[in-house]
């Protein structure tokens, strides 16, 4: 493989094999505290699969993202990761090992929490409660700051940077996680080229390696066509397409 950042790969890609990534929802019924995005909703993702979800706003994109993490409120019907139903009790367990970059994770300007402390809150659940990081978990902060280039921004206050080295510090947390599921909402938006470029490397390397499960919320079809395998194309909360990507791009003749 190319090896982009050598001691990243080789102590995330020896890690422990895949332990669940199948995600399977029965009947779903997700939304918020007030509204309801997603109804009856039946769907099955494979273990490995690098999935693009778009759609227009409103469509359920994060919903469905949420709903997979145990983040939303799920008023009725089954979601499965493997043969684990998600529920209040199992969720935690299984939020330990996905991988979760939200479209908005806003933090006052004014609050003094450390881009470097955003990426080590990535290994919080397998450190275990009062640890502290270890020589493991500082060597795996290191590689991701060189990953993502982000060496200069890491003792700045998250809540001043900006939209695009936030995604980057994000999706950096997210890895330190070392998960085996990733869900990604609107990783690309406000990063520059040459970063755009390098995170699509990264995504393909790290999945082909890991076998991970992969959903990608973007609003950009062109990202997608470059990125993923699949496609879920939804619309007012339903799905009305799952499947290769290859088919859907035939279908609407792009």
């Amino acid at each position: 493989m190319t090896v982009l950042v050598a001691g990243f790969y080789e102590l995330y890609v020896s890690g422990t094999s895949t332990m669940f990534s199948k995600i399977k929802l029965e009947n779903a019924t997700l939304g918020y505290l007030t509204e309801t995005v997603i109804q009856g909703l039946s769907l099955e993702i494979s273990k490995g699969d690098l999935i693009g979800v778009f759609g227009p706003n409103g469509a359920g994109k994060t919903t469905l993202l949420c709903g997979i993490n145990g983040l939303a409120v799920q008023s009725g019907g089954q979601v499965f990761i493997d043969d684990m139903e998600l529920t209040r009790w199992s969720g935690v367990g299984i939020r330990k090992r996905i991988g979760y970059v939200p479209q908005h994770f806003e933090v006052d300007p004014g609050v003094p929490v450390l881009a470097r402390e955003v990426v080590l809150m990535g290994r919080y659940g397998r450190m275990g409660v009062l640890r502290f990081p270890g020589r493991g978990e500082r060597k795996l902060l290191e590689e991701l700051i060189d990953l993502f280039e982000i060496g200069h921004i890491i003792h700045k206050p998250f809540g001043q940077l900006s939209g695009g080295e936030k995604k980057k510090v994000l999706i950096a947390r997210a890895l330190a996680k070392e998960p085996e599921i990733m869900l990604l909402d609107e990783i690309f938006a406000w990063l520059d080229q040459k970063m755009e470029t390098k995170l699509i490397e990264i995504i393909k390397e790290i999945h082909r390696e890991k076998d991970l499960t992969t959903l990608i919320v973007s609003h950009n079809f062109k990202m997608i066509e470059r990125v993923c395998k699949s496609v879920i194309w939804m619309e007012k909360g339903e799905v009305k397409f799952a499947g290769d990507k290859e088919e859907f791009f035939r279908r609407v003749g792009t």
